[in-house]
């Protein structure tokens, strides 16, 4: 019998507290906590936005741009940190008609099909990356960032999702289960 911890530890793509690693430690860790605090940022920056509007009738122009970037950046550094900490999406309906025996093929099948989508998604970005960085265009508010900088957030999340993807892969190969939730642990284990 596994205890919840264990299954946590596979859920993370990891197998067990010993190999964890430190990918899963820097992905929930430091990737996790700098993402956060992108989101915050620009929710402040909203909420003080929003406030110079309604009591002062004044807008910044930057605002709008800044939150848009910090809010773009937030969500595609934590596509790989969303499926270590188990809140992908996940619909295991057809898991329960078939023979447990098909799970590891079924779950080898969605790790592979996530990774694809990974890989073609930083195939996809790339040329527009690399557009913005031989055109040298800037952002439109005086802000004055350059766009490829900008753009950056989805390679760079599509190689975080891909990561995982593969992750789970292995874990697969191992016999584990990486997609496990808290659903599938036994109350008794609880």
């Amino acid at each position: 019998m596994q205890s919840r911890s264990d299954n946590k530890d596979i859920r993370a793509g990891a197998g067990s507290p010993r190999q964890q690693g430190l990918w899963v430690r820097f992905e929930l860790g430091p990737l996790l906590s700098f993402s956060t605090i992108l989101l915050l940022v620009g929710t402040t920056i909203m909420m003080v936005e929003g406030f110079s509007r309604t009591f002062f009738s004044t807008s910044h122009f930057w605002s709008e741009e800044a939150v848009r970037y910090l809010m773009i950046w937030a969500f595609f550094l934590t596509l790989g940190a969303a499926g270590s900490s188990g809140h992908h999406i996940r619909t295991d309906l057809i898991l329960h008609y078939i023979p447990a025996r098909l799970h590891g093929v079924m779950h080898f099948l969605a790790a592979l099909i996530g990774a694809a989508f990974g890989m073609i998604m930083l195939w996809a970005s790339w040329p527009q990356l690399q557009r913005y960085y031989t055109m040298g265009m800037m952002t439109e508010s005086n802000l004055d960032l350059p766009m490829w900088v900008l753009f950056l957030a989805m390679p760079l999340g599509a190689l975080l999702l891909t990561i995982y993807y593969l992750r789970c892969m292995y874990q697969v190969i191992c016999g584990n289960n990486p997609f496990a939730s808290e659903s599938d642990i036994p109350a008794t284990e609880m």
